[in-house]
């Protein structure tokens, strides 16, 4: 099976990093590629005695075209011009993939509500696997983090990091978190116990189901108490991508993305992939703009 990918560029650093992780991505998958940029409504493209000039848009194609022809001969390459706000021109540039790779140029927590905005809102909506490329990217050998709760998405997030880290010849880390009560200071001693071995036994059971499907897969574990997102986050250290599934709730209930999903995104300790919820779109936070990011 071919893998059909599109990453999108935009001729700046982070789209680069995205080009560069998608080039090292075909040691392991044989895969097809789109490289796309998306061209704002405002955007205005060369006419009449003008039109035979290239625009900065056709220039970071060509370039990242050129960049990946160079590393691997003979990939199937194509290149498109998406026209529209940009978020909605790259989940629509999703529906015909199954990675859609954006660069990101967020450099810290803070940093990330400025510049990760574009990504946040596409992996919100995109309904296929979403990789969020950092700007300081580089090639690593660290293990696949997963981020895992009980749940059908979380589930699909596990098999995805499972494929992922056998295709590189690597080590999977399941993290998984538990919280007593809301007011869980208070909580006896016997219930938190309880809550530990019924949460233990179910990561087990998932890391059971992980080395079943993957016998050569070294498989570990990581149960801790609290915050989700710090755990995965701290796990990630080192780690060569993270990958958590998006239980994104609409902007009354929560985050779009999901609470976990979205300040993984945020904190970025690696690249992050973010698997969609399969059985329904989820609606992008309506407070954030295209002018935001």
């Amino acid at each position: 099976m071919i893998e059909r990918v599109t990453v999108a560029v935009d001729g700046g650093p982070a789209s680069d990093a995205a080009v560069e992780w998608v080039i090292h991505r075909t040691r392991s998958t044989k895969l097809a590629l789109d490289i796309v940029a998306a061209v704002g409504l405002d955007s205005e493209l060369p006419t009449g005695a003008e039109s035979h000039f290239r625009t900065p848009f056709e220039d970071a194609l060509e370039r990242a075209k050129t960049r990946v022809r160079a590393a691997v001969p003979g990939l199937a390459v194509t290149t498109t011009i998406l026209r529209g706000l940009p978020h909605d021109a790259l989940i629509t540039a999703g529906l015909r993939s199954d990675l859609l790779v954006i660069g990101t140029n967020k450099t810290s927590p803070i940093a990330g509500i400025l510049h990760g905005t574009l990504a946040l809102k596409v992996a919100g909506q995109s309904s296929c696997i979403t990789v969020v490329i950092p700007v300081n990217w580089a090639p690593g050998t660290g293990q696949v983090v997963a981020g895992w709760t009980n749940d059908p998405t979380s589930e699909q997030a596990l098999d995805f990091a499972a494929a992922e880290a056998s295709g590189s010849k690597v080590g999977v880390m399941i993290v998984h978190t538990w919280t007593a009560a809301p007011t869980s200071a208070g909580t006896p001693a016997a219930i938190v116990d309880e809550i530990m071995t019924t949460n233990d036994l179910l990561l087990a059971s998932a890391a059971y189901r992980v080395e079943t499907a993957y016998p050569n897969l070294s498989v570990t574990q990581a149960l801790h108490p609290g915050s989700a997102a710090v755990a995965i986050v701290r796990a990630a250290r080192g780690a060569s991508l993270v990958v958590v599934g998006s239980r994104g709730r609409g902007a009354i209930a929560g985050f779009f993305l999901g609470s976990v999903s979205h300040d993984v995104l945020l904190n970025m300790p690696a690249p992050v992939a973010v698997v969609p919820k399969w059985d329904a779109p989820v609606d992008v936070y309506p407070e954030i703009l295209d002018e935001d990011f």
